[in-house]
């Protein structure tokens, strides 16, 4: 399990409801996870200190992302790469270099190249990829779909849109933001089925401080309604995982 798996995994789990008859006082959780996207291991390092989750490079091939990696990477560090063409090669260059998870195209990446088992993966998805297409990805244990969305206010056209993305595939969305997102588009987001959101390249500490302090003052998801016969379409976990259990490296609390 992609140490992004366990981050977002533990972020819904705080979201659910108190166990236990006391009220332990305990700091507003964030609806989603954040990532921070980045070129280079100093601004990597320098977004993970301003409370990033985890951080995304954009490069251009395996072999470059792979030396940005090294300067980051560790076995609690939740450092992905974004890559327009994924081989098996790029994959073992990847995962040498500590790479936690990995964005690529359904049509650019070879089928031999994901193993979830090594390294996490997310592919890039749009509102164009077929139902049938998102059905067949949930059986792959992908960490969730990217979808890089346009800026400024959400219509419902589009939120539909991002529900079926989530819903038919049975994963999780991980979407673009702008810095200027509020409280209120972040819960349309998690409403829709994301789990985790992408600040833009050039986010500042404080645009990171920001953004998660927006993220806790959404809400708690509203409960369904019991005298219905609604059908819970987006998923409460990602890629279809079993997370009841604790992680698996003894971390049962946010860094």
């Amino acid at each position: 399990m992609s140490q992004l798996q366990k981050i977002i995994a533990r972020i819904q789990r705080r979201e659910g409801p108190a166990i236990g008859f006391g009220r332990v006082p305990r700091e507003q959780p964030r609806a989603m996870a954040l990532l921070a996207t980045v070129r280079d291991a100093a601004a990597a390092r320098a977004a993970l200190d301003a409370g990033a989750d985890a951080v995304l490079f954009l490069a251009g091939s395996a072999a470059l992302a792979a030396d940005q990696l090294r300067g980051v990477a560790g076995p609690k560090v939740a450092a992905g790469v974004s890559l327009p063409v994924l081989s098996v090669a790029d994959a073992e260059k990847l995962r040498e270099a500590g790479c936690d998870f990995v964005v690529s195209p359904l049509e650019t990446t070879d089928s031999a190249a994901v193993d979830v088992e090594k390294m996490g993966h997310l592919v890039v998805a749009s509102e164009s990829i077929e139902d049938n297409t998102l059905r067949a990805l949930g059986p792959l244990g992908l960490d969730g779909l990217f979808v890089q969305r346009a800026h400024g206010p959400m219509k419902l056209s589009e939120q539909l849109g991002l529900v079926r993305l989530a819903s038919f595939s049975n994963t999780g969305l991980v979407v673009t933001v702008d810095l200027a997102s509020s409280a209120a588009d972040l819960r349309v987001l998690r409403d829709s089925g994301a789990v985790a959101i992408v600040a833009p390249e050039g986010a500042s500490a404080a645009d990171i401080a920001s953004l998660n302090e927006r993220l806790r003052a959404v809400p708690a998801p509203r409960k369904a309604r019991s005298d219905s016969n609604q059908v819970a379409l987006v998923p409460s976990l990602i890629g279809g995982h079993d997370h009841d259990e604790e992680d698996d490296d003894g971390d049962g609390e946010e860094d």
